[in-house]
C-alpha cells in the first residue's frame, strides 16, 4: 500500500506587537480623541472600553496614561479613575508667561550666535507659514511655527528646554479647536517679521522684547484665545 504524505505548510510564528509600539498606539489614539473632542475635559476615561476598542491589555493603556499625566493632559485619581484635565484661561495665561520668559531668556543667551544663515532660515520658515496659512493647512502651519522657534532655541545650551517647553506646547496645541483665526495667525506672522528685522539690525533688546512682552502676552492675544479655545463655562465649573 502506497503511503501518501500530507504537505504541511510552514508558517512563520505570528509576531506579537512590541510593548513600546502598543504604548505609542494607545497614546496617539487618546491624543487624537482629545484633539477631536471625542474625549472631553471634565470626563473620566472608560478604560475598559478603550482596551476593547484597541484590543490591548491594561498594561499599554496604563503606560500611555502615565505619559499623558506627565504632560498634563489627564489626572490619575486612585480608586476613582482617569480624569481629563481642562484647558482654562488661567492655564493658558500661566503657560504663555512661562513660554515667553523661557524663549526670551534663550534668545538673549544665543543672540550673538545668530548669523545670516539663521536669518535666511527664519525668513524661509515665515514665508512657508504664510503659504500654509493661505491654504488653511493649519496642521502643517503649526508644525512649521514650532520649527521657526526652534531655530534659535536649538542654539541654547539649556538641557531642560525640551522637557519644559514640549509638554506646554502640546497642551496649548492639542485640544478641541472651536475655530481657526486667519487674522490672529497673520498677526503672529507679522510679529515674526518684526523679530527677523530686529535680528538683521542686531537689535537684541527689540528682538527679546517681542517674545517677552508681545508674542507670548496673554493680554495681547486674549480676544483670539477666547474664540479659539473651547471654554465651556458650565463644563469648566463642573470640572
Amino acid at each position: 500500500m502506497k503511503r501518501t504524505r500530507t504537505a504541511v505548510k510552514e508558517t512563520a510564528p505570528k509576531e506579537e506587537p512590541r510593548p513600546d509600539s502598543l504604548r505609542e498606539r494607545v497614546y496617539q489614539y487618546l491624543k487624537d480623541a482629545m484633539s477631536a473632542g471625542k474625549l472631553r475635559y471634565g470626563e473620566f476615561l472608560d478604560q475598559d472600553g478603550i482596551c476593547e476598542t484597541l484590543e490591548v491589555s491594561k498594561t499599554p493603556l496604563r503606560d500611555a496614561l502615565i505619559r499623558l499625566e506627565a504632560e498634563g493632559f489627564v489626572t490619575i485619581l486612585p480608586r476613582k479613575g482617569v480624569y481629563i484635565n481642562p484647558i482654562t484661561p488661567s492655564f493658558i495665561k500661566s503657560a504663555y508667561q512661562i513660554i515667553g520668559s523661557i524663549e526670551a531668556d534663550c534668545l538673549n543667551e544665543v543672540f550673538d550666535k545668530l548669523t545670516a544663515y539663521h536669518v535666511r532660515l527664519f525668513e524661509a520658515s515665515n514665508e512657508k507659514q504664510w503659504e500654509l496659512l493661505k491654504k488653511n493647512d493649519y496642521v502643517n502651519y503649526y508644525d512649521e511655527n514650532i520649527r521657526f522657534h526652534n531655530i534659535f532655541l536649538s542654539l541654547s545650551e539649556n538641557t531642560l528646554l525640551e522637557q519644559t517647553l514640549i509638554p506646554l506646547r502640546r497642551r496649548l496645541y492639542d485640544f478641541p479647536r472651536r475655530q481657526y483665526s486667519y487674522e490672529w495667525e497673520a498677526m503672529n506672522l507679522n510679529t515674526h517679521q518684526r523679530f527677523i528685522d530686529s535680528v538683521k539690525l542686531g537689535n537684541r533688546q527689540a528682538a527679546v522684547s517681542i517674545f517677552r512682552i508681545e508674542h507670548w502676552s496673554y493680554e495681547v492675544h486674549k480676544k483670539y484665545l477666547k474664540l479659539y479655545y473651547d471654554f465651556d463655562q458650565k463644563r469648566l465649573v463642573s470640572a
